[in-house]
């Protein structure tokens, strides 16, 4: 059995197993699984693994994260081709730790303009350590980053000079392949790359990673394990609304929550309106925080056992369609996964 708590809720236990996932339904939102997909590479990548564990070691004891960067290996591995261009802070963010800023280049020209990598708490909670390192350029959430597949592939570029056991996604045939067939497509690139580190009672909550551009995301297990709940948002919906409709709402709730979420059961789309909002109080504790809520999406075969070396495809081609996820540590370690949107080329 598998003890399920995160962020200080017990949300009950789960059986380590896995379901049997069709691909032939990726088209519909739904999740697969591929057991053993990196796992062939990580023995290659052990002293990468180990180096990051020791970046995370070091940002978790105090370190500056840019004084990290400026020294060997990470010196040699960003070399001449991304020049650091400083540092900042959204203040507005408490969650941001830092924000460091590059640009590209090649030779004598700088190519890619407002390269960035963002290190960032996943929560507020006080025993929650888990982080992640994302990779992109400009605006953060306010500019289309599909409208610039140039700087993506450079900012990809800059997350595998920092975390090189990327390549245990990229530079994977059989994945790819295996991607190839499932998304169906000829050719992709992973950009909008993301490094997590799933702490002891961390991980995420219910939400989606929808971006104009991207046909979903490619998720790997380089250590450690998690245990998720995935399902298309359309039966998403349809799970929230048949639970508050048919079961008893949990005694977490005031009797004014539960008159809330009993009205807002009443309507589908006003059900999709609170989940998009992502500032339902109400909806945000029954889905996440309730051991009730939680079981009846794993009774119903949404929970996936995704252990080290595992992969986890999860399609995020339109609103209807996309795949909602949830993540939860399992076990005593904190583990590194990436986190790679899928754009198709053709």
């Amino acid at each position: 059995m598998l003890p399920l708590t995160r962020r200080g809720f017990d949300l009950g236990h789960t059986h380590a197993t896995t379901p049997t996932t069709n691909p032939d339904l990726w088209n519909q939102g739904y999740a697969v699984l591929l057991p053993g997909a990196v796992a062939q590479q990580l023995a290659s990548h052990a002293d990468d693994l180990a180096q990051t564990e020791a970046l995370v070691t070091a940002l978790l004891d105090g370190d500056e994260l840019d004084a990290i960067l400026d020294a060997p290996p990470y010196q040699q591995r960003l070399g001449t081709q991304f020049a650091p261009m400083g540092s900042m802070v959204n203040e507005g963010d408490d969650q941001e730790i830092d924000t460091l800023l590059y640009d590209a280049i090649q030779g004598d020209d700088t190519v890619a303009e407002d390269l960035w990598m963002k290190v960032s708490w996943l929560s507020f909670y006080d025993t929650d350590a888990s982080l992640r390192f994302r990779f992109s350029f400009g605006v953060d959430l306010e500019e289309d980053v599909a409208a610039d597949p140039v700087r993506q592939r450079y900012a990809a570029e800059l997350a595998t000079a920092v975390f090189p056991e990327s390549t245990a996604i990229t530079h994977n045939d059989a994945l790819s392949q295996t991607i190839r067939d499932i998304v169906q497509c000829q050719d992709f690139e992973l950009v909008e790359r993301i490094v997590y580190f799933n702490g002891p009672d961390g991980g995420a909550y219910l939400h989606h990673d929808l971006e104009r551009g991207h046909a979903g995301v490619v998720y790997a297990q380089l250590s450690g394990e998690t245990y998720w709940l995935a399902l298309p948002k359309f039966k998403l919906v349809q799970e929230i609304q048949t639970f508050i409709t048919q079961k008893t709402l949990p005694d977490s709730l005031s009797s004014k929550a539960k008159a809330t979420l009993q009205k807002l059961g009443r309507d589908a789309e006003q059900i999709t309106a609170a989940l998009y909002s992502f500032a339902h109080s109400e909806l945000i504790h029954l889905i996440n925080e309730t051991e009730v809520f939680v079981q009846h999406l794993i009774a119903a075969g949404y929970g996936f056992h995704v252990r080290t070396g595992d992969a986890i495809l999860l399609p995020q081609a339109d609103q209807n369609s996309c795949c909602w996820h949830t993540v939860f540590c399992v076990g005593d370690e904190m583990g590194q996964a990436l986190s790679f949107a899928i754009r198709q080329q053709d």
